[in-house]
């Protein structure tokens, strides 16, 4: 009878330790996915940096400069906004704004082709194959490690 209680006993710690064991695996697993994922989108998210700048023709810390003063604009005229009417207005003029880069860049994409006229230039692109390879690797690499 004591035998098979103590044998009981020891099945039964044997299945709460390696129980416990598997839950603290799986916590640790869990952890570190989380800083996998998190260190792929964030260099994800400085090679989308990286690429405008290139494409910009700018510096990396220009074009993040850039950014935050328009940024900073944004966020001022925001402030000084006195009732719902004057932020909706805001944002209008940023959004209108952003449609106007928009429609231009699309028209300059478009005439890329074309003759020059009254001066163009043909802009070149400025992403380098190696640049856009990177940043596939870098979308894969979060596609699989945030699932």
């Amino acid at each position: 009878m004591k035998v098979q209680l103590l044998g009981v006993a020891a099945t039964i710690i044997v299945i709460g330790t390696t129980v416990y064991g598997l839950n603290n695996w799986k916590a640790q697993q869990s952890q570190r996915q989380e800083a996998v994922c998190a260190l792929a989108r964030q260099h994800l998210k400085d090679l989308e940096v990286q690429a405008r700048a290139l494409a910009a023709g700018l510096s990396v810390e220009a074009y993040a400069e850039a950014e935050k003063a328009e940024a900073g604009k944004l966020v001022s005229a925001l402030d000084t906004a006195k009732n719902e009417a004057e932020v909706d207005a805001v944002i209008d003029q940023h959004s209108a704004a952003i449609e106007a880069q928009i429609h231009a860049e699309d028209a300059e994409v478009k005439s890329r082709g074309e003759q020059k006229f009254l001066g163009q230039e043909r802009k070149e692109q400025r992403i380098t194959t190696d640049m856009k390879q990177e940043i596939q690797r870098a979308e894969k690499a979060v596609a699989d490690d945030c699932q």
